[in-house]
């Protein structure tokens, strides 16, 4: 096996053990076991647990985030066209690992200091994006932060409300697979309702 393979599977290993155990339970034995490879060999590529919980971290987001940013910044596409976009790549995205959020959001309220990392997004001036403008030049009476609060939680909560709503016998989310898919049909639909309805905050 070549070098390249070995990291692909010690990292694939560590993914599935964060995922099963969480960072805090998870140790470099867990890993290599899972791997079925040596500790001394996960050492040798990874160094630490953080070293390789942060990698896979940032790979995770960069698949979220990567195709989703670019599109958000484009000064040649509509608001209409984004929201269409990145409703689509995004489910369609998750939907490829649909306990991530999940995990995500459990391991950031348990450590926001391990993710301190990922966040060179607070640099960015979110005024200054091209799909807040767009929001903005429509409703300037509304804080774009209720709008992307609106859009993100159309987008994200589905898949938690899905992990947590599977292991009841609630007979609404049998076939919560094909829900998230219409989603990316009827989220950019209910996002421009937002946009036309006339609403002030009290």
């Amino acid at each position: 096996m070549t070098e390249t393979a070995t990291e692909e599977k010690i990292k694939e290993a560590a993914r599935i053990v964060f995922m099963e155990k969480g960072y805090a339970a998870a140790g470099m034995r867990d890993i290599a076991t899972k791997a079925g490879v040596n500790l001394s060999l996960v050492n040798y590529y990874f160094r630490s647990k953080k070293n390789i919980f942060q990698i896979i971290m940032l790979e995770k987001m960069h698949i979220i985030f990567g195709n989703i940013i670019p599109y958000m910044v484009d000064e040649n596409t509509t608001l209409e066209e984004k929201l269409n976009h990145i409703a689509t790549v995004y489910i369609d995205t998750i939907s490829e690992d649909p306990n991530l959020p999940m995990f995500v959001f459990s391991e950031f309220q348990k450590n926001p200091e391990d993710f301190s990392f990922l966040f060179p997004i607070k640099k960015i001036n979110f005024n200054e994006i091209s799909i807040i403008k767009q929001f903005k030049a429509i409703r300037p009476d509304i804080n774009p932060a209720h709008f992307m609060l609106n859009f993100l939680g159309l987008t994200i909560f589905p898949f938690i409300a899905a992990h947590l709503f599977s292991k009841m016998n609630t007979g609404i989310f049998d076939n919560i697979q094909t829900v998230i898919k219409e989603r990316k049909s009827f989220i950019p639909l209910w996002m421009k309702s937002i946009l036309e309805t006339n609403l002030t905050a009290k």
